[in-house]
């Protein structure tokens, strides 16, 4: 007689068959940018890779399987990537005509921009069906170590992209982020993912106490670190540190970078300033946004001599952000994206030259390596980038500054509090992202770096969003966008060294290690006797 699987059986092998076609990849994708703040769904990062890792896991054969994978399923990590980011940056093409120099460029430059990062999650694909293909290693074992890797190749070098990396979905839970103090921002996404693969292990179990078994893995290993976050937070003791001023003046690209406007914009700064400083007791630093003095500085004295006579009238240092241009020993002339403080006696004490550039904002990339990009014209500022982080001494607690979108490179901000740095401040323009969630998920990620550090950020940004967060990454102070605003508050003092202030981001190089023995066996060992590999290609 033939067997009849039990409907339960039968509706379960039908919910796991619907995982295998493109809708899984799909799904995950849509899944993952609804996990992000913006639209307020961030519990479902906890599975909105599960329909991706069960299909990868089914159709990814090992060693000894003499099926070959379906040609779907190599693609399908880069079809979950292209949705993803295009969803998540879907505000691109949302920004003011004239924020972008070639305004025709948004639509092709959001497509290009999901293929781009689509290409690291297709990458992680590629090594857990590789290591499984040729070594044996489940899916849903390698990809928390895979996935890591993928976002650090993301994260890495001029074109590096934190944005949208998975943990930054936990940005505005502060119990939920804590671990952070421990592994960073990245070992947050490696957290992440190997939640989702044990919720995908469940799914996949044939037999009920494998499933159980995966369920309470998948749960102890998802509320343990939140009851320790949870705990830590309750056992927060923060001591004030200094009393800042953060100024939001509001000024529209139009009227800064226009000539004939600058007065104007002076005058509010001016107005703006005077009324931080006359608060009490006396804010040690009045913080200005990026670029808030439209100009370069070195060569516009009438207009230097304003601040210089402002800071003194006031009595309290500013630090200010503006355009720098000098020559090199060689007559050449380099220009900065800067921040420099300015003391009531008329002097500057130091500056800070931004190091991370916008590519293709601030400077097209890699001409390093091929200088005839420089003749290439986007509409791009074309900044020099800086060689070395400043802090800065002289106005109270020793700080560093974090121009723009520097405040989402962990390992970049972790040089400031190893340099002595005792509280962070970011100042941004986020003016030209318009009123979309550009400037929301920027300001999100800042917070990450005091949880990394245990240190507090002040954030000055022109058209919001300026913040003060504590080392705990809980935000005490929030402006609303496109406001003129003036902040006033306590940073509070750091914490001891977290464990990744001491040892930087190690779990992602764990990762790494392990990806990179694992691919070096798997590539040498031989594919089997089917002669074929996983994607039915010929062995070399």
């Amino acid at each position: 007689m033939r067997s009849i699987n039990p409907p339960r059986r039968a509706a379960r092998s039908v919910s796991i068959k619907a995982l295998r076609g493109p809708l899984a990849a799909a799904a995950s994708g849509i899944l993952l940018s609804l996990s992000f703040p913006s639209a307020g769904l961030w519990p479902l990062i906890f599975v909105a890779l599960v329909p991706l890792l069960v299909r990868l896991h089914i159709d990814s054969p090992g060693p000894r399987d003499e099926r070959l994978a379906p040609r779907g399923v190599r693609w399908a990590p880069w079809l979950t990537g292209i949705i993803f980011y295009a969803l998540s940056f879907w505000w691109i093409v949302r920004l003011p005509a004239t924020a972008m120099t070639l305004p025709w460029l948004i639509y092709p430059g959001l497509l290009a921009l999901g293929l781009y990062l689509g290409l690291f999650t297709a990458l992680f694909g590629w090594f857990v069906r590789f290591i499984r293909r040729r070594l044996g290693w489940p899916v849903l074992v390698t990809a928390p170590f895979a996935w890591g890797v993928a976002e650090w190749l993301k994260s890495w070098g001029e074109m590096g992209c934190p944005w949208a990396n998975v943990g930054y979905a936990l940005a505005r839970e502060p119990a939920w982020i804590q671990m952070a103090s421990a592994i960073g921002a990245p070992g947050l996404s490696i957290w992440v993912v190997a939640v989702n693969a044990l919720v995908a292990a469940a799914v996949v179990s044939r037999r009920w106490q494998s499933r159980a078994g995966c369920a309470l893995a998948a749960g102890a290993l998802l509320f343990v670190p939140v009851w320790w976050g949870s705990g830590r937070l309750a056992a927060a003791k923060v001591v004030p540190l200094a009393r800042i001023a953060i100024v939001q003046p509001n000024i529209g690209s139009h009227e800064k970078w226009d000539k004939a406007m600058q007065d104007s914009v002076l005058r509010r700064l001016e107005r703006l300033t005077r009324e931080a400083a006359a608060s009490r007791p006396r804010p040690a630093v009045i913080l200005w946004p990026e670029t808030a003095l439209p100009f370069y500085v070195r060569l516009e004295p009438v207009k230097l001599r304003r601040l210089l006579d402002l800071t003194r009238e006031v009595g309290v240092p500013i630090l200010a952000g503006y355009p720098d241009a000098r020559l090199d020993p060689n007559g050449n002339l380099l220009t900065h994206n800067a921040a420099g403080l300015v003391l009531p006696s008329g002097s500057i004490s130091g500056q800070y030259e931004k190091i991370h550039l916008v590519p293709f904002g601030e400077r097209i990339p890699f001409q390093g390596l091929f200088p005839f990009l420089g003749s290439f014209d986007l509409g791009q500022a074309e900044w020099t980038a800086g060689t070395r982080p400043v802090v800065f001494t002289h106005a109270g607690p020793a700080f560093g500054v974090l121009i723009c979108f520097e405040s989402i490179f962990p390992g970049h901000t972790r040089r400031f509090a190893l340099e002595g740095a005792q509280y962070l401040v970011n100042i941004t323009n986020d003016e030209w992202f318009g009123k979309t969630a550009g400037p929301i998920q920027h300001a999100d990620l800042a917070t990450l770096r005091s949880v990394e550090l245990g240190l507090s950020l002040a954030r000055a940004a022109n058209t919001g969003v300026s913040m003060l967060i504590d080392p705990y990454g809980r935000v005490e102070a929030r402006t609303p966008l496109f406001v003129e605003a003036v902040v006033i508050g306590e940073v509070k003092a750091g914490l001891e060294p977290t464990l990744f202030t001491r040892w930087g981001d190690w779990l992602t190089a764990l990762s790494v290690a392990l990806m990179l023995v694992l691919t070096a066996v798997a590539w040498f060992r031989p594919i089997g006797a089917h002669g074929m590999d996983g994607d039915g290609a010929t062995p070399r």
